[in-house]
């Protein structure tokens, strides 16, 4: 081995590596200064774009105030009509820079995005959703809508109009929904950082939106519309809601559900992809089913993990959907697994029957994601005609 020449190579390939560390330096240099006028000077026009019959802004002190991390830069409309707040949110990717302008009396005048790493462009179209809604109405905009992209620019700017609410010396909750409602569930049963799961639900229950149990195995939580109703492990609800005996009503029916299994050998024409399915003593069935997507196993969409989805699907005796959940996900938040996470694509099925289900859209940008979900409720149903009807290997 020529240890001089594998030396002059190192030295060679050195210098080489830190000329180009030493150019690339001086290309950032002058870039990068570059690069934050073009980004000032956009969030400047974009100030006047979402307050049009602004006179003028001037700088808000952030450092007086106790703000999310979002939130960025604020300026105050000099003639007093609000505010425009520029946030950075995080959809798919972090840097989506939002500018959002907010009147006095709390009302969104606009919002626009000038600058996002995200994939799909959702973030160019959220903005004129935005106008006119408040604090408590933000929450609705794309309602149902399982975007990371539509999530992070939504809580982003439900962060400004807290902000505004702040500089007008009054006092706002930044806490995330995900943290309203575990606070909910904890306060409902007494509790305090208690984690809970959403139940699964194999029974109809009659005007119970959703059922929570406690992980610690304290108790149920019943949410009724906006009410949270704690019900003991003794069946008996907390409080005096007038909605309590619907709540111990609805407890009462769930716990007392038992479920057997259904051998899938007995019959014929049931697809491959379902691997277990289990009956109530209401002749309610409960089918697990592996669904196809970007993450399916075969030669087709097997990026990236060339894993299925597992969904689990309960249909009433009267053949309607009343629960449907992925219990593990084959898909990446990018590619429809975000679509999954929530729960908000799975919700349009409930309460549907066959034909009703057939008639669901997928979503865009998630389109193999969704078609494989709306695919596996199908074949779901299938399998439920073919053993109610009684079609056996026999």
């Amino acid at each position: 081995m020529d240890i001089k020449k594998s030396l002059k190579d190192v030295i060679v390939l050195f210098v080489i590596c830190a000329v180009f560390a030493t150019v690339l330096a001086a290309v950032n240099s002058v870039t990068a200064p570059i690069i934050a006028d073009r980004l000032a000077g956009a969030a400047n026009e974009a100030y006047m774009a979402v307050m049009p019959d602004a006179k003028g802004f001037e700088d808000v002190d952030l450092s007086k105030f106790e703000l999310p991390a979002t939130v960025k830069e604020a300026k105050k409309e000099t003639s007093g009509l609000g505010y425009a707040i520029k946030l950075e949110a995080t959809g798919y990717k972090p840097g989506m820079v939002i500018i959002v302008g907010i009147s006095a009396d709390g009302v969104i005048t606009g919002a626009t995005c000038i600058a996002s790493s995200e994939t799909w462009g959702l973030e160019t179209s959220l903005g004129d959703k935005m106008v006119g809604k408040d604090v408590n109405t933000v929450v609705d905009v794309e309602a149902g809508a399982t975007s990371l992209t539509v999530n992070g620019y939504r809580a982003a700017v439900k962060d400004a109009l807290n902000a505004v609410i702040i500089f007008g010396g009054g006092s706002a909750d930044f806490r995330t929904e995900e943290e309203i409602l575990a606070d909910n569930l904890n306060d409902a049963l007494g509790l305090k950082d208690i984690t809970f799961t959403k139940m699964f639900m194999v029974e109809v229950v009659e005007g119970v939106d959703k059922i929570y149990t406690a992980d610690n195995g304290a108790g149920y939580v019943c949410v009724i519309g906006e009410e949270f109703i704690g019900v003991g492990t003794d069946g008996v609800a907390l409080g005096d809601s007038a909605n309590k005996d619907v709540a111990e009503a609805a407890v009462a029916i769930v716990a007392a559900t038992e479920l057997t299994d259904v051998d899938l050998t007995a019959f014929e024409g049931i697809s491959a992809r379902i691997t277990a399915i289990k009956v109530t003593a209401t002749g309610n069935y409960v089918i697990d089913i592996e669904a196809e997507g970007h993450g399916k196993k075969g030669d087709e969409h097997s990026y990236p993990s060339g894993k299925y989805t597992e969904l689990r699907i309960s249909i009433s005796a009267e053949g309607k959907v009343i629960d449907c959940t992925a219990i593990s996900s084959g898909e990446t938040e990018t590619w429809g697994g975000a679509q999954l996470k929530d729960g908000a694509y799975n919700s349009n099925f409930i309460g549907k029957d066959q034909t009703e289900a057939n008639a669901v859209d997928t979503v865009a940008n998630s389109t193999n994601t969704t078609k494989g979900y709306k695919q596996a409720v199908l074949r779901a149903f299938e399998a439920y005609t073919i053993i109610v009807g009684g079609a056996t290997n026999e």
